[in-house]
């Protein structure tokens, strides 16, 4: 082993020289289109290995599963330990319906009790986007001029656009007076900066971050490892993490997946299964 040191030591190494890629910066509209034409087209997704690890505050649990999609319908989800089921979710355009096998017990509500309950603004499109990897907000929103509130940088070789102004989120945070103003000239209760990073190389949503000025919370999307799903491009990991007065942080690895292969949306409750309405704490 000295040997090959010595004699390695000798070596005259050569460096690659790298040169960094110039992004150059355009309109949101460009790029909130590139990423619409380059995002998975499907009509059902399918990812049927799904390794979910979940650490909250410090307490690590681990499950698989798998979820499918029916586009703009259902989102179905299934989760087991090692060989046991868990349960599974049924989210429809505005309900949930949860089947926990292991207290047999079926629990239905609407997303908005959901939103309320966590205390986070969250619909169907919102999970779908997320699950899908499909840019969320910017084009849902149908009106004239509306990008006209976003503004985009290159930041870390990617394109980033923002909902705020970062200077100008700066002086809200320290300025409650400004912040109340700008409130209510843009008609909203609370304020929450959304930053969406797109890589300019295949226009996919690679990081998108919200935070709420209100409750100081900030949630981390990442979207990472990224496989070519046909002529598309779909992510194999996705990291979620929440800062704040409480801290939540999800590693999500996704393989086998597949497009408009599902046929049946099926979602049988046991009959003896307790029924019970989700309901505010």
């Amino acid at each position: 082993m000295w040997i090959l040191l010595i004699l390695g030591s000798g070596c005259k190494h050569t460096e690659k020289i790298v040169i960094e890629k110039k992004v150059k910066a355009v309109s949101v509209r460009r790029v909130v289109r590139m990423v619409t034409e380059n995002e998975l087209k499907y009509n059902t997704l399918s990812v049927k290995k799904v390794s979910l690890t979940i650490d909250n505050n410090g307490k690590v649990n681990s499950v698989r599963g798998f979820y499918r999609i029916k586009r703009d319908s259902i989102i179905q989800v299934s989760a087991q330990t090692l060989i046991i089921p868990i349960g599974k979710l049924e989210l429809g355009t505005d309900s949930f319906k949860v089947v926990n096998h292991l207290v047999k017990q079926v629990m239905k509500g609407t997303i908005q009790k959901i939103a309320e309950t966590i205390g986070y603004d969250i619909d169907f499109q919102t999970i779908q986007s997320i699950l899908s990897n499909h840019m969320q907000s910017l084009k849902q929103e149908f009106k004239e001029n509306q990008f006209r509130d976003y503004v985009l940088v290159v930041e870390n070789n990617m394109y980033k656009i923002s909902s705020i102004r970062e200077r100008r989120f700066r002086k809200f945070a320290a300025n409650e007076v400004k912040l109340e103003r700008f409130k209510q000239r843009k008609d909203e209760q609370h304020l929450v900066k959304q930053d969406i990073f797109v890589d300019p190389d295949i226009f996919v949503v690679r990081k998108e971050i919200y935070h709420d000025i209100d409750t100081d919370r900030i949630i981390t999307l990442e979207f990472s490892e990224f496989k070519a799903i046909g002529t598309k491009w779909f992510p194999g990991m996705i990291h979620l993490s929440v800062s704040g007065k409480e801290k939540l942080d999800i590693q999500v690895e996704l393989s086998k997946v597949s497009i408009d292969d599902e046929k049946d949306f099926g979602f049988s409750i046991p009959s003896k299964y307790k029924r019970e309405e989700l309901k505010m704490k």
